[in-house]
């Protein structure tokens, strides 16, 4: 019996997308939102992100838009070219809270769109 769950928690992990830790701005809105709010990127991978809100206070769930600002994040430097930012649109799946007690939010992409910097 150990060894099946074993197996099957394999098979969750491997399929899991890999994360790539990555600090970067991000403004997001809800459909019902009257404006952006922003916060930074933890991490992102091919499915996904998992951000956290610079207002504590910003409680929000279900459809989201948002830009990962790639063109303003962490990654630039001298012989750095200019990043494309990304447009996505997508759902949140869980909210926790991180090691620092803020929020965190983990939202799936359902659609994105590279935008010139």
């Amino acid at each position: 019996m150990a060894q099946l769950a074993t197996a099957q928690l394999e098979d969750v992990l491997r399929s899991r997308a890999p994360r790539l830790p990555l600090r970067a701005p991000i403004q997001f809105v809800t459909p019902r939102g009257a404006a952006w709010a922003e916060g930074w990127t933890i991490n992102v991978s091919r499915s996904g992100v998992l951000f956290q809100p610079v207002d504590e206070a910003t409680k929000f769930s279900g459809d989201l838009e948002f830009i990962i600002q790639l063109s303003r994040g962490a990654l630039h430097g001298p012989g750095v070219a200019l990043l494309p930012n990304l447009h996505c649109s997508g759902y949140l799946v869980r909210s926790t809270e991180g090691p620092d007690g803020k929020p965190q939010y983990a939202a799936v992409i359902r659609r994105q769109q590279v935008e010139k910097p």
